[in-house]
């Protein structure tokens, strides 16, 4: 059974499996670099090693994630995604939850594919976010404002 972790970003409920994430960061010290889109929070020093971090909401076209910060499993791609909030860890199954119709017209949410695959907790539908397709995506490697 794959464990998920389920997080927000700009208003945005997602989940990722958690064996992409090696370490969240509670407060990671970030540089920016000149020249960058503004979704790209920068560089921030983690393990003695440079990580790109992200800003999740803003790179989903909303507003920007002011929390904590996913550090991804090198095996996933070397970035740091940084989110809103963080809700734990779920063991419970993926379902295919249809878009409702508000929902239908944001399933492109900027940068993002969201999917009707989620995973069901609390009240809240938390959409799977293919964190290896979004690392690897022209998008999410041109950085250049």
């Amino acid at each position: 059974m794959t464990q998920y972790l389920l997080f927000d970003a700009g208003g945005l409920d997602l989940a990722a499996p958690a064996d992409l994430v090696k370490t969240i960061h509670e407060e990671l010290v970030v540089q920016p670099v000149a020249g960058t889109c503004s979704w790209f929070r920068g560089l921030a020093v983690a393990h003695g090693k440079l990580l790109p971090v992200t800003d999740v909401g803003a790179f989903a076209g909303r507003r920007s994630s002011t929390g904590r910060t996913l550090e991804l499993d090198p095996a996933a791609g070397i970035a740091g995604l940084q989110v809103d909030t963080v809700h734990g860890l779920s063991n419970t199954d993926v379902s295919d939850v249809p878009f409702g119709e508000k929902e239908a017209q944001r399933a492109e949410v900027g940068k993002l594919t969201l999917s009707e695959r989620a995973i069901v907790q609390e009240a809240r539908v938390h959409r799977l976010l293919d964190i290896a397709a979004m690392v690897q995506s022209p998008a999410f490697l041109s950085i250049a404002e």
